[in-house]
């Protein structure tokens, strides 16, 4: 009676597609985060500032 052990190698594939899922899900998410500040100071109109002079303030 033979008694063995049979070795197997089983590999696992280097691109798992829920690892690669979830760094595309982070990366967009922190880029759509950094996008927020450009976009809000590009579209918020900023006021002008305006600086009475002296001819205006005696009318």
């Amino acid at each position: 009676m033979k008694t063995y052990e049979k070795i197997e190698i089983v590999r696992n594939p280097y691109f798992q597609p829920e690892k690669i899922k979830t760094v595309l899900l982070v990366f967009l998410c922190s880029f759509a985060v950094g996008l927020i500040p450009i976009v809000y100071s590009i579209s918020a109109s900023t006021p002008d500032n305006i600086v009475p002079s002296e001819g205006t303030l005696w009318k």
